[in-house]
């Protein structure tokens, strides 16, 4: 997993105790991470080489919790969709919170949610540290808007990446056993199909046939 720390500070002038009396966070929306969007920190202007770096969206949950410090991330869904001002599809942002913080930067959020729809963050800047944006456009910014539709996730539904892929890989070992036996199975079937007995080549038929059926199941069910 990309570690963002080597690129942007913590925005520590802000608290991150969580806001009380809140049911349930409501969750934002990003219309568009434009792709023009580059940012220069106190900790990229340190390598002469690589001062402004372009705004990718893997960068956007460390950048909502430890700069902006507006709240706790749960998970962000990534989309992509027609934007009018843009030739090819762009990428969407749904965040969905745990908490939102306690601080100036969130309240200033909500008012301008409130008020005009919209909130627009355009970095941050303190006595020792700053994430400022950059690119083509003038004041070049990431917009928040609110979600009014947020999909819930139950949470038994509720694993990261490294989870799925870990029982993806658990459910793959476990077909390929089965295979093996079966596999195995069909040798030993194979090797008694000369045999005179007609009883015992009855009971070996109806077993064999059995195998095939069960074993086009497991793979339709792995392929599910």
């Amino acid at each position: 997993m990309f570690d963002s720390t080597n690129l942007f500070p913590v925005n520590n002038a802000l608290s991150c105790s969580a806001r009380l009396n809140e049911e349930k966070p409501v969750s934002l929306y990003i219309p568009v991470i434009p792709p023009t969007l580059y940012f220069t920190s106190s900790v990229t202007v340190e390598d002469p080489e690589n001062k402004s770096q372009k705004f990718h969206p893997k960068f956007l949950k460390y950048y909502i919790e430890n700069c902006m410090r507006i709240g706790k991330v749960r998970r962000i869904d990534f989309a992509t969709r027609e934007v009018p001002q843009y030739s090819t599809p762009q990428i969407c942002a749904f965040i969905h919170f745990d908490c939102f913080y306690d601080n100036e930067t969130t309240t200033t959020m909500f008012s301008s949610l409130d008020k005009e729809g919209k909130y627009r963050s355009y970095g941050f800047e303190t006595e020792d540290s700053y994430v400022k944006f950059g690119g083509p456009v003038t004041n070049p910014h990431l917009l928040f808007k609110i979600n009014h539709k947020p999909i819930d996730t139950p949470k038994e539904y509720e694993r990261n990446i490294e989870q799925v892929m870990a029982e993806n890989k658990l459910l793959i070992e476990k077909l390929q056993e089965k295979e093996e036996t079966i596999r195995k199975v069909h040798q030993f079937l194979n090797a008694w199909k000369d045999n005179d007995d007609e009883n015992i080549n009855i009971v070996l038929s109806g077993l064999s046939r059995r195998l095939m059926e069960d074993s086009q199941d497991e793979q339709l069910e792995a392929e599910a």
